[in-house]
C-alpha cells in the first residue's frame, strides 16, 4: 500500500500530466555527469548533459557503465545517481505540499540536503527523507538498503505493519518484502562493495555555474523497452503512465508489446480495448 505522501504525489502527477512543468516551483538541473544518461519526456527519448533543466514527471535513466549523474535543486537538495539507475522527478510543491524529491524505481541514489531544506526519496519498498543530512538508498526489486552517511534521516517502510525508523549518522537499515527491517551500526561490507565509487566523495554544489539552461538532445521516439520498467511498476505508477502514454498505444509495435504483457499492466486494458471487448485468454 503506498504511503499517504506517495499517493498524494502520484495523484498530482496523474491530474497534471498535461502541465507537469508548472508543478515544480524550483526545477532541478543536471550539474554533474560522468557517463551516459537519458531522459524520457512526452513520449520521446533525450540525451542528458550538464546544464539540462528537468521537469516534474521526467524519467531519468543512467547507463550500466555510468559513474555519476547529479541533479541539484537550486538552493535545495542534490541527488547523485549511480549506474543502471531509474528515477522519476516528483513535484516540489513547497511549504504547502511535498518536498523536492525523486521516486527511485531501481538503482542507487545519494541524497544530500542543506541544513534547513529537506529532500526525499520515494520507492516501492520504503520512503526516505533527510534535512541537513546525507542519505544513500539502494533499491533492487523488493530489497532496499538505507545508509545515513551524516546527519539525521527518516525511513518509512511501505509495509503496513512497519513504523517509521529514525536513522542517526552511521546507521543502516535493510528492508525486504515480508521481513522485519534490520537496523545496524555501520554499513555492511556487501553494501560498501556494491556502492558506486563516486558516492564516497563529498560533491560541492555546481548549480550556480549554469547561467543558461542547456536543451536536451532529442534521440527519437521512446521505445517500449525504455518505458516497460515504468509501465510494469507498482499499481499507482502504472495508472499514471497508462494516462500519460495512452497515445503511444496507437503505434503497432508499442501496442503489440502492451498486449503481450497485459497481465503485468492491466491498467492499459481500457486504453487498448475501449469498447470493453478484450480477447479472452486461451487455456
Amino acid at each position: 500500500m503506498p504511503s499517504p505522501s506517495l499517493r498524494f504525489l502520484l495523484a498530482t502527477l496523474l491530474s497534471a500530466c498535461a502541465g507537469l512543468a508548472a508543478a515544480a516551483s524550483r526545477p532541478p538541473l543536471v550539474t554533474m555527469q560522468d557517463g551516459d544518461a537519458t531522459l524520457l519526456r512526452d513520449g520521446a527519448r533525450f540525451a542528458l548533459a550538464e546544464g539540462v533543466r528537468l521537469q516534474a514527471g521526467d524519467l531519468v535513466a543512467t547507463g550500466a557503465q555510468s559513474r555519476l549523474l547529479r541533479l541539484e535543486y537550486p538552493g535545495g537538495p542534490g541527488f547523485a545517481l549511480g549506474p543502471d539507475t531509474r528515477v522519476m522527478l516528483l513535484p516540489n510543491l513547497g511549504d504547502d505540499g511535498m518536498r523536492a524529491g525523486v521516486y527511485l524505481l531501481s538503482g542507487w541514489v545519494k541524497l544530500a540536503t542543506p541544513a534547513t531544506v529537506p529532500g526525499a526519496i520515494r520507492s516501492a519498498v520504503a520512503d526516505a527523507d533527510s534535512t541537513g543530512g546525507t542519505l544513500i538508498l539502494s533499491v533492487q526489486g523488493g530489497v532496499a538498503q538505507a545508509f545515513a552517511e551524516s546527519g539525521p534521516s527518516h525511513v518509512q517502510p511501505r509495509a503496513a505493519d512497519q513504523g517509521e525508523q529514525a536513522l542517526k549518522s552511521g546507521e543502516m537499515l535493510a528492508l525486504q518484502a515480508g521481513a522485519k527491517p534490520v537496523l545496524a551500526k555501520g554499513a555492511s561490507a556487501a553494501f560498501v562493495q556494491a556502492m558506486p565509487r563516486s558516492f564516497m566523495d563529498t560533491l560541492p554544489s555546481r548549480a550556480a555555474a549554469f547561467a543558461v539552461d542547456v536543451p536536451p538532445r532529442r534521440l527519437g521516439e521512446m521505445a517500449y523497452a525504455d518505458a516497460q520498467p515504468w509501465i510494469d511498476a507498482e499499481a499507482p505508477l502504472r495508472q499514471v503512465f497508462a494516462t500519460r502514454w495512452r497515445r503511444l498505444a496507437a503505434d503497432p509495435q508499442f501496442r503489440g508489446a502492451l498486449v503481450a504483457g497485459l497481465k503485468s499492466h492491466p491498467e492499459w486494458t481500457p486504453v487498448l480495448y475501449p469498447t470493453g471487448h478484450a480477447p479472452q485468454p486461451v487455456h
